[in-house]
């Protein structure tokens, strides 16, 4: 199989640079607080069980923000419900440290977590408008290098801050990040993300069928990866194993290597040569945390880890937005994350619980390795080797 001798569409034009910078400064506000929001609570005095449902609120409001964003877009366009989702999310963080009780903990992450859902749904949504079909994978993939550089620096400076500063300046930082995504913001052109109008023939339980399977897999990878995403920062303690910054850092490398070229893989020969190493990978890593007794292991598995989840979400990501037709990108985005903040909270929610049980956090990872698999099995059972090459023979043709 080979692309057509046309030269490629450009992928790095202005909108797309633009929405990269956007990206960056939200997922560096997120992955900020990422290693140091349950050191946080615990310092103000909450349980292990009190910070996961802490930490579930801010899948619920997401979810219902992803829910409404379609419709939100729709009536004030995409722009002006991105810029309202980040002062959102600005607003939630200041709640933090200006009220110390664990109510107003969990209505911060609310008020956090609906603005970042209906900034990040929409914001994916407009940059896929920017970039050719043809290479959608690839894109995504670039796209999320904003993710990868924001998860290699922002744990490093969110514990730094933590240390040195205290948490006042890490909560300040945060609200900056998004502020300043604000004002990136403007560079876009309202053109070029004009939001599509209302189908109904594209209805909920159309949309729910079409693209239940991708975001089942999403909800999977949710799941899996919530352990490392808040626990790791008091798994570490707990085991007197190297920060969690340094583990998120070492992990870029290999995040940065995958994204490089799984994007690429991805759009020539299909979702199946992506996802399921790249699951593989995670599942191993996973393993690797939760028999960790030395730095070596420990770092091994951060490489591991920045390998295959650096491959795994993006090719989720397109495998979700590519089942859906182009002018429903919204909507496709809509129900990608959220089915993903579902199994966010729900592995953040069981995994808080069963270390409040069982008084550890390693079983969280064992699970989430089993989950991982759990990814392989479901991705090959819904998606035929033979079923996947049709789509992606479509895909050629189209892009011809």
């Amino acid at each position: 199989m080979s692309w057509p001798d046309s030269p490629k569409p450009p992928l790095w034009t202005s909108t797309f640079l633009t929405f990269f910078l956007v990206n960056l400064c939200v997922v560096m506000g997120f992955d900020m607080l990422l290693p140091t929001l349950s050191l946080y609570l615990v310092a103000m005095g909450c349980e292990e069980s009190d910070i996961g449902l802490i930490f579930s609120t801010f899948a619920v409001s997401s979810i219902l923000s992803r829910f409404y964003a379609p419709r939100l877009s729709q009536k004030f366009g995409h722009l002006a419900t991105i810029r309202c989702g980040l002062i959102l999310s600005a607003l939630g963080v200041c709640l933090y440290f200006l009220i110390q009780k664990k109510i107003c903990y969990g209505l911060a992450r609310l008020l956090f977590g609906a603005g970042y859902g209906l900034s990040t749904t929409l914001l994916v949504t407009a940059t896929v408008s920017a970039i050719p079909l043809s290479r959608i994978g690839e894109g995504l993939s670039y796209f999320g290098l904003g993710s990868t550089l924001a998860l290699a620096v922002g744990p490093l400076v969110g514990l730094w801050l933590l240390n040195d500063l205290g948490y006042v300046a890490l909560f300040s930082l945060t609200v900056c990040c998004y502020l300043m995504a604000v004002l990136i913001s403007f560079r876009l052109p309202k053109r070029n993300i004009a939001p599509a109008k209302p189908d109904p023939s594209w209805a909920f339980f159309s949309a729910l069928k079409t693209l239940f399977k991708p975001s089942l897999l999403a909800l999977f990878y949710g799941m899996a990866v919530s352990a490392v995403t808040v626990y790791l920062a008091v798994y570490c303690a707990e085991k007197n194993l190297p920060d969690a910054a340094r583990y998120f850092l070492v992990s870029t490398i290999g995040t940065l290597c995958s994204r490089m070229t799984s994007g690429r893989i991805y759009d020539r020969y299909g979702a199946r040569f992506v996802i399921i190493p790249a699951a593989s990978l995670v599942a191993i890593a996973l393993l690797e945390i939760y028999f960790c007794q030395n730095p070596i292991i420990y770092y091994q598995a951060a490489v591991l880890y920045g390998l295959g989840a650096g491959s795994l979400f993006p090719g989720l990501q397109a495998l979700a937005l590519s089942s859906a037709p182009r002018e429903k990108m919204t909507t496709a985005s809509a129900f990608f994350y959220t089915f993903l903040d579902i199994g966010f909270s729900c592995g953040t929610l069981i995994m808080g619980f069963l270390a409040d049980l069982w008084d550890t956090f390693g079983t969280s990872y064992l699970m989430g390795s089993a989950i991982m698999v759990l990814i392989v099995v479901t991705f090959i059972n819904f998606f035929p080797r033979n079923r996947e090459m049709e789509e992606i023979e479509e895909m050629e043709i189209e892009s011809a």
